[in-house]
C-alpha cells in the first residue's frame, strides 16, 4: 500500500472511519477482511483488518517510506458509548495518544488528526498538543514533512546550505521538543514503545 500524502489536510490522508465499518456490518468478532480505498474508481490500496474482538482489531498493511516498503500488523483498541436512541457507537482509541476518535489516518501508522497535525487549531493545544506543534513548525522549516510519531528527529536531513552547527542546534530543539510530547502522550505510551520492541512498525 502506498504511502499517504505529506498535507496538512485529514482529505490527504487515507483515513479508517469507524462508522463505515460499522454501518457495513464489518465489525464482528472473528471476521477478517481486505478494506480497500478507490480514487476516480481506481484501487489506491488495501489493508487486512482482523477482529479479534468487540474492544479490538488488528491492522496488517504494506507501507513505502522513501523507497523501502515495511509489512505493519498491530492492533487498535475499541471502545463503545450508548446512543441516545438505543444501541451502541464505537470508537476508536488513537494507537499514539489513546484519544476516543471516529477517524484514524495514515502516515506510516495509523493515528489521529491530533497526532499527526492535520486541520491543528494552536489556541485549542493542550500542553502536549504546543510540544508537538512547535516541533512541527520547527521541522517544517527545515525541510521536514513529517512529525515526531514518523520521523525521530536525528533521522531529519539538512537541508541545503545550511550551515552544520546551526542545524545541529535545530534537531537538538526538535529532541527537546519530542520528549516532552512523548512525556505527556498518556498511558498509551508504554504500550507503542512495547510494539516497537516486538517489532511491528
Amino acid at each position: 500500500m502506498g504511502r499517504a500524502k505529506e498535507k496538512n489536510s485529514t482529505d490527504d490522508y487515507r483515513s479508517l472511519d469507524i462508522r463505515a465499518l460499522h454501518r457495513a456490518g464489518l465489525l464482528r468478532a472473528g471476521f477478517a477482511y481486505k478494506w480497500v480505498w478507490k480514487r476516480s474508481g481506481e484501487l489506491v490500496g488495501t489493508i487486512g483488518i482482523d477482529v479479534e474482538s468487540l474492544t479490538r482489531l488488528r491492522l496488517q498493511y504494506r507501507v513505502t517510506t522513501n523507497g523501502v516498503t515495511e509489512s505493519k500488523e498491530y492492533p487498535v483498541p475499541i471502545t463503545w458509548t450508548p446512543c441516545h436512541l438505543g444501541g451502541n457507537r464505537g470508537w476508536f482509541l488513537c494507537p499514539c495518544c489513546g484519544r476516543r476518535v471516529a477517524e484514524l489516518y495514515l502516515s506510516r501508522v495509523f493515528a489521529c488528526r491530533h497526532c499527526l497535525r492535520l486541520n491543528y487549531e494552536s489556541q485549542q493545544a493542550n500542553k502536549r498538543d504546543r510540544a508537538a506543534d512547535h516541533s512541527w513548525k520547527l521541522r517544517s522549516a527545515l525541510g521536514c514533512p513529517e512529525g515526531f510519531l514518523t520521523l525521530p528527529a536525528e533521522y531529519i536531513p539538512k537541508p541545503k546550505g545550511l550551515h552544520w552547527r546551526t542545524f545541529e542546534q535545530k534537531v537538538e530543539q526538535i529532541k527537546r521538543l519530542d520528549a516532552a510530547a512523548w512525556a505527556d502522550a498518556g498511558p498509551m505510551r508504554e504500550s507503542i514503545e512495547r510494539w516497537l520492541e516486538d517489532g511491528h512498525w
